[in-house]
């Protein structure tokens, strides 16, 4: 934390209709009451998200005198109690996240000074040398000396230092996250929408096609206006989200994860080389949608223009119609799954969503999916495994030994929010415009 910051956490909490939390404060710990509908779900969603902190934390590089100071395990292998690798810029800003919100929740000095560390490993990753003007606050996937990035993963680490300055009081960080958004803006943009991979020998790099997860850097845009107060990033958020909503999320709510440029259609699996788009990758992002729904949530809430909040809406009516037995949303028929990163991060969505005024009947659908995430959840006392959430491998297929911190920081920040806490991490809010200041 900034020396001379008043003590925080803040502990937002949640005082919306769906939440059973009141508004007290017990031992730096959100409190549920002692009765009510949903109140031991909501228990059971706070203590594994605690469990699922806890993991992060005790998994983290912390040797100082090691580059990799501040990685988080990415993959870990939970029957051999080891990560399998470490979280690279993006990933890593997830954590940053996830830790973020349950600090503001639990108040646990570790879940800050975690975040912290991890901070300082994307500042190290961040381009300021002067002999690449270009590539000026952009950074690199995954160490200094990567020569590419995805500006959607470079945007995920600017989003978490953007949400560490405000928690925090770090002016520098908030400087940082506003030079990266800037950059996008100026150098990052392709036909009107952002790139998928930048160069730092050639700039300009395969593929050219606009990918659906750029729709949650929309939401970025949302919170760099609302901590900064100028409308140019509102104007950012509404140009990523028209297009978005217009070429890669269909009239029935499902998502096309591909879109030439050239073109302007949609990619179908055969279409793409499997090794820049795996199959499952693209199968993970048609229903986890990297926040494109929160996103619109959040652009209806700035802009009054209901055309969002029924995007938003049109997806969420998709997660629900794909919703499996077992609570998760993903594929049907004999050969489908559940989606566990979809678990989490549609959960967050739907909250929102609801927070927002959406009447969508979503309660079932949100409880299911609590239990999904609840049930991905390695609880095993004792063991460094303790507290993960399975997910996929890096082959993008599911291994009941293997954890992953995307469903992770998704199904933590989703739990929270089940909850009851709420907070502009990763959520709408009623914060104002230029009031992160």
């Amino acid at each position: 934390m900034a020396s001379g910051a008043d003590p925080i956490p803040l502990f937002y909490l949640n005082k919306m209709n769906h939440s059973n939390l009141s508004d007290d404060v017990s031992g730096g710990v959100a409190v549920l009451p002692d009765s009510g509908e949903g109140t031991e779900l909501r228990e059971r969603a706070l203590q594994a998200a605690r469990r699922g902190l806890d993991f992060i934390v005790r998994n983290q590089v912390t040797d100082v005198m090691s580059a990799d100071c501040g990685r988080f395990a990415y993959i870990y292998d939970c029957r051999e109690e080891k990560a399998l690798s470490r979280t690279t810029n993006w990933i890593t800003g997830v954590g940053i996240e996830a830790l973020l919100t349950g600090y503001q929740v639990f108040g646990d000095e570790r879940y800050l000074a975690s975040a912290g560390r991890a901070v300082e490993y994307l500042r190290s990753l961040q381009e300021f040398s002067p002999t690449l003007p270009r590539f000026f606050g952009t950074f690199h996937e995954d160490t200094p000396q990567t020569d590419k990035f995805h500006p959607r993963d470079a945007l995920t680490a600017a989003w978490a230092l953007l949400d560490w300055s405000v928690v925090a009081d770090d002016g520098e960080a908030r400087t940082r996250a506003g030079i990266y958004a800037d950059w996008l803006i100026e150098h990052g943009m392709d036909a009107g929408y952002p790139r998928w991979t930048v160069s730092y020998r050639t700039f300009d790099a395969f593929p050219r096609w606009h990918a659906s997860f750029h729709s949650g850097s929309a939401f970025f845009y949302a919170r760099m206006y609302a901590v900064t107060g100028e409308t140019r990033y509102l104007e950012t958020m509404r140009s990523i989200l028209d297009l978005y909503n217009r070429q890669n999320l269909m009239p029935d709510g499902s998502v096309r994860v591909m879109v030439d440029i050239e073109r302007r259609v949609p990619l179908a699996d055969d279409e793409v080389p499997h090794d820049v788009a795996p199959v499952g990758w693209i199968r993970m992002h048609e229903y986890n949608d990297d926040f494109g729904a929160l996103a619109n949530v959040e652009a209806w809430r700035l802009t009054g223009k209901r055309e969002y909040l029924e995007a938003a809406e049109r997806f969420l009516r998709h997660m629900m119609r794909s919703q499996r037995t077992d609570g998760g949303f993903g594929p049907g028929g004999a050969a489908g799954y559940s989606i566990p990163a979809a678990g989490g991060s549609v959960l967050v969505e739907m909250l929102a969503a609801r927070a927002c005024g959406s009447d969508l009947p979503m309660e079932e659908a949100m409880k299911r999916a609590a239990e999904y995430v609840l049930g991905l959840q390695v609880v095993r006392p004792g063991s460094d495994a303790d507290g993960a959430f399975r997910g996929f491998t890096k082959h993008y297929t599911l291994d009941p030994d293997i954890s992953n911190l995307r469903s992770g920081g998704y199904a933590i920040m989703g739990l929270l929010r089940f909850a009851g806490a709420v907070s502009p991490v990763y959520f709408s809010s009623s914060e104002l415009p230029g009031q992160g200041d």
